[in-house]
């Protein structure tokens, strides 16, 4: 099934960190907790399509995002497979002209409050960020999800990030934890 995800992140440092923490165990629910693995693809002919392998808890899958990677609104399409598989699976992508990236290992807890996702991910020790997620089923729904998760972190005190602020955090991240690859 494919949804539009609205997902919007910001950094958190330790304080914040604790903080919001706090607030999603005792008053949102816990998901769940995952360590993941993900091959980020990259090919310059396909611009704003985001292809991706991902080990996570040892479930392994393809996703797909379209749309700019900064923006809070994005198309999501992801097919599961066994990790037998995943010999064919990387050699499909670089069959189809992906054959380099980076490799981005997260983990994060997982929490449901008031309606949305809340992803409190650490990339290293001294590096962690939010992430708040809806799926909604059509990109009509997408602005008042964005706007419904923009006033819970407003009311949280977080600061989420606009397009550029996420475009150079992406970038310190694959300078200070991401690592490249190539098939």
């Amino acid at each position: 099934m494919s949804n539009y995800e609205i997902e919007l992140r910001g950094s958190l440092d330790k304080i914040q960190k604790e903080k919001l923490e706090n607030i999603l165990i005792n008053r949102g629910k816990l998901i769940k907790e995952y360590k993941r693995t993900q091959w980020c693809f990259f090919n310059k002919a396909l611009k704003n399509k985001d292809l991706r392998i991902k080990n996570t808890n040892g479930n392994w899958e393809i996703s797909l995002k379209v749309g700019d990677l900064a923006k809070t609104s994005r198309k999501e399409i992801s097919l599961s497979f066994l990790e037998s598989d995943k010999k064919q699976a990387f050699n499909l992508l670089k069959f189809l002209g992906y054959n380099n990236g980076i490799i981005a290992v997260r983990s994060a807890k997982i929490y449901e409050y008031r309606g949305v996702e809340w992803a409190i991910v650490r990339a290293t020790d001294d590096i962690n960020y939010f992430e708040a997620e809806k799926l909604v089923k059509n990109k009509k729904d997408s602005r008042l999800a964005e706007e419904e998760i923009r006033a819970i972190c407003l009311e949280l005190g977080l600061k989420i990030f606009n397009i550029k602020e996420y475009r150079e955090f992406i970038k310190y991240l694959g300078q200070k934890v991401n690592k490249n690859f190539k098939l």
